[in-house]
């Protein structure tokens, strides 16, 4: 049984999908909670939140009875079609998008959201959020996006009216009509889109938790007693704000892609339950909800309220939205698709299992992408630079394939390192430096045209931007990390550093953590100074070796600590945008290396 709440204080109740009953006279059964005199109000909210352009499905691996399947995860097509099938069935569905739609994927770079609201005006939003990736290209970009749109967004805590393409685009809340009764949407944005994103100077934010108090007592004045906040602003900033602002019901979440639910048996972690249940300051329920990233998950929330608003009943589930082909590594160390006994028995996992779906994919919508694929396969031909002369790859400093020597290593890695320090800094992330290990640059760049599959062959993975901040002294045991995973534990070469604004010397029969030396950092006017162990840095690099990969634990570490940002910006969309910027590359002046073996 799941213990109701009571109207003193509103504990977290260690639940991950079910039902959860909120009662105020201490505990009682579910039947008994059910059996009142007044039927409770009820809605139902689908979500979802930071697509950044994910509009096809991808790659990726889950567990089923712990072997490690390839599955084709996600795409617009297969939300459309779980959302077409959720609100038919659904009593009051509210059909919600908590920011972030913009950014990420080569759907953006050639379409600039284009593709992305065409998709979104299928499925049919009641509101939509804004993020702070909505504003990457400026107002006027986003002020397309949403002349186009057929669904309102909502942003309370920015202030258009002094912004000539914004003005009129953008609500602070809603009052939706749904089943007879008024429900408030609420847009709180993170104040983060100030300095990790392009915001208009003509607009004007306020605090997150002040406008929430200031929009929930506004609608409460109004006489609206259930009030939902659509936030772009991170699953632990969301619980705090919960925790500071009475008169909140629901928060629909995004920011952190914050997967929610037990989803253990398929391999996955998540963060804490679906829905996260916290206290209000008036000691009342408040639901948390997130659906994750990328067009993976559809949320399904249903939420029951009573005669004075409050939230009696929270339940639902993460949606993770797969088709129907499975891989598995067969003996000969390959992935091939499963035999028709293993098919059947993931299917019956699958159908047991509410957190995961099969979806087939809403043919309106995989006709429209279709469209726009084609032309992405096209405009990827796209010329968008040009590389004066041959910047070759090479993981560890010597002799390339082609006989060329190359004492300080890849010239081409730097390069890459240098796009990401001016895709950041071009976004207000103020980073001093870039670390990349050579591994997650793939080829050599001819010379002549350099077009957008050019940029995404040499960076084929899927990785986004991470601004971290490290003393000078993590910064050094980063590198030595490097060095050691391939010196000493057998890694791969891959693991080999590279970067911008930072050169050193390596000298490699030194002992372990005492092989980088004469370590310097080059400040904003371009000169370079010694780094300093004590001083702190901000340090960008890529999500992959954020996890620890390739032996860059310290990196791991300083994520772990809460000392780093993921800006998802996508590695081989910045390149482009860098190439774009600059025009022609040249072979560097320095690697940054003076490898000593």
């Amino acid at each position: 049984m799941t213990k109701p709440f009571t109207n003193k204080r509103l504990p977290l109740v260690p639940v991950l999908t079910g039902v959860l009953i909120f009662g105020t006279q201490g505990c009682q059964d579910e039947n008994q909670a059910s059996s009142t005199t007044n039927t409770p109000f009820r809605v139902h909210l689908l979500h979802i939140d930071d697509h950044h352009s994910h509009l096809v499905e991808e790659d990726y691996d889950l567990k089923f009875d712990s072997v490690e399947t390839r599955v084709k995860l996600g795409g617009f097509a297969r939300v459309a079609a779980k959302i077409k099938e959720l609100r038919n069935s659904a009593v009051n569905p509210l059909v919600l998008h908590s920011g972030d739609a913009l950014q990420g994927t080569l759907y953006y770079t050639l379409f600039k959201g284009d593709a992305d609201v065409k998709l979104m005006n299928t499925v049919g939003f009641d509101a939509f959020e804004l993020g702070n990736h909505e504003f990457d290209d400026g107002n006027a970009v986003l002020a397309n996006f949403l002349k186009q749109a057929n669904f309102p967004a909502i942003a309370a805590n920015i202030d258009f009216s002094q912004s000539a393409e914004l003005k009129g685009l953008v609500k602070p809340y809603l009052i939706k009509e749904v089943g007879g009764e008024q429900v408030g949407l609420i847009g709180i944005d993170t104040l983060k889109t100030l300095y990790s994103s392009s915001p208009g100077k003509d607009l004007k934010f306020s605090g997150e938790v002040e406008t929430a108090t200031k929009m929930v007592k506004e609608l409460e004045d109004k006489g609206i007693n259930k009030i939902i906040l659509m936030t772009h602003y991170g699953y632990t900033q969301d619980q705090a704000l919960a925790k500071q602002v009475g008169g909140i019901d629901v928060i629909i979440g995004g920011d952190s892609h914050t997967l929610l639910g037990d989803l253990t048996e398929l391999g996955l972690t998540s963060k804490g339950p679906y829905p996260t249940q916290v206290t209000s300051p008036r000691g009342e329920p408040v639901c948390i909800a997130h659906a994750w990233q990328y067009s993976y998950v559809v949320g399904s929330l249903n939420v029951a309220f009573d005669d004075k608003g409050l939230v009696t009943e929270c339940e639902g589930n993460p949606v993770l939205l797969v088709g129907d082909s499975f891989q598995q590594w067969d003996t000969n160390g390959e992935r091939k698709p499963v035999d028709a006994k293993t098919q059947a028995n993931i299917e019956a996992i699958i159908a047991n299992n509410p957190n995961i779906d099969i979806v087939k994919p809403d043919p309106i919508i995989a006709q429209q992408l279709a469209g726009y694929t084609e032309q992405v396969e096209k405009l990827s031909q796209e010329v968008i630079g040009e590389a004066a002369e041959n910047l070759l790859h090479i993981r560890i400093p010597g002799t390339h394939e082609s006989g060329v020597e190359l004492p300080n290593g890849s010239q081409i890695v730097p390069v890459v390192a240098e796009a990401y320090l001016w895709q950041l800094n071009s976004r207000n992330y103020d980073a001093d430096l870039i670390i990349q290990n050579a591994g997650g640059v793939r080829i050599d760049l001819a010379k002549g045209d350099i077009t957008i599959e050019t940029a995404y062959t040499l960076l084929p993975f899927t990785n986004t931007l991470y601004v971290l901040e490290m003393s000078g002294a993590e910064v050094k045991q980063v590198l030595e990390d490097a060095l050691s995973n391939y010196l000493d534990k057998g890694g791969s070469d891959g693991s080999f550093p590279y970067g911008a604004s930072i050169r050193y010397t390596i000298e490699a029969k030194r002992p372990l953590n005492q092989r980088v030396t004469q370590l310097d950092i080059r400040d904003k006017a371009g000169k370079w100074l010694p780094l300093e162990l004590a001083q702190m840095y901000k340090v960008g690099t890529i999500a992959f070796l954020t996890n620890g990969l390739d032996g860059y634990s310290t990196f791991a570490q300083v994520v772990e600590d809460g000392r780093g940002i993921d800006t998802y910006f996508d590695y081989a969309e910045s390149f482009v945008n860098y190439v774009k910027e600059v025009g022609t590359l040249t072979v560097p002046e320095e690697t940054g290396v003076t490898y000593i073996k």
